[in-house]
């Protein structure tokens, strides 16, 4: 399951170049962040060294996850990316079109200061501890996309997780799944 989480982004002004570069940190590790979901609120955190052996091979920077139009770019020509002990950072080229342009100008401007990422995590590359009410992911096994977003929930993460909870859901004995329909139907019912 593709999975969304947000970050920080910045515009870098090289000296005397007039090209448009964007450095963010998309992915940040070992920082508890609450993720709110269909099934409720919970803290996630991923783990240190989740990134090792991952395909990061073709990774495209959009504008606000939307697939139809053309990405502002793409590793590993106009986007690099690197990793170290915080997580991962970018840099990207956007090209010198209206939307790169405008993109970049609302960066420069603090209007848009927010990174998303889409990722996969494979089976067993996350634990639910319900006690704790906490998903730790431990492995993700691809990275779709990078997505610079006007609205990210926190500057460093979050926004959407289901795979964690649906996983745990399908273990839970039927009694337990009755009582988690009641909590579940009580949350939403007090949200409308």
């Amino acid at each position: 399951m593709k999975e969304l989480r947000i970050a920080e982004l910045r515009a870098a002004d090289p000296a005397g170049e007039s090209t448009l570069i964007l450095t963010g940190r998309p992915i940040v590790y070992d920082q508890p962040t609450t993720i709110k979901d269909v099934f409720g609120t919970y803290t996630e955190i991923i783990r240190a060294g989740a990134l090792e052996g991952a395909d990061l091979s073709d990774i495209r920077l959009l504008y606000n996850h939307d697939m139809s139009k053309v990405p502002l770019a793409r590793t590993p020509r106009t986007m690099q990316f690197q990793a170290d002990p915080a997580g991962l950072t970018m840099t990207a080229d956007l090209p010198d079109t209206e939307e790169g342009r405008s993109v970049y100008t609302a960066v420069k401007r603090g209007d848009l200061s927010g990174m998303s990422f889409a990722f996969k995590v494979p089976q067993g590359g996350s634990h639910f501890d319900a006690k704790a009410n906490t998903r730790t992911i431990t492995k993700i096994e691809k990275v779709y996309e990078f997505s610079i977003t006007p609205f990210p929930a926190y500057p460093q993460t979050s926004i959407e997780a289901r795979a964690a909870i649906e996983g745990t859901w399908a273990k839970l004995k039927d009694p337990e799944r009755s009582e988690a329909r009641i909590k579940i139907n009580q949350i939403l019912k007090r949200s409308v």
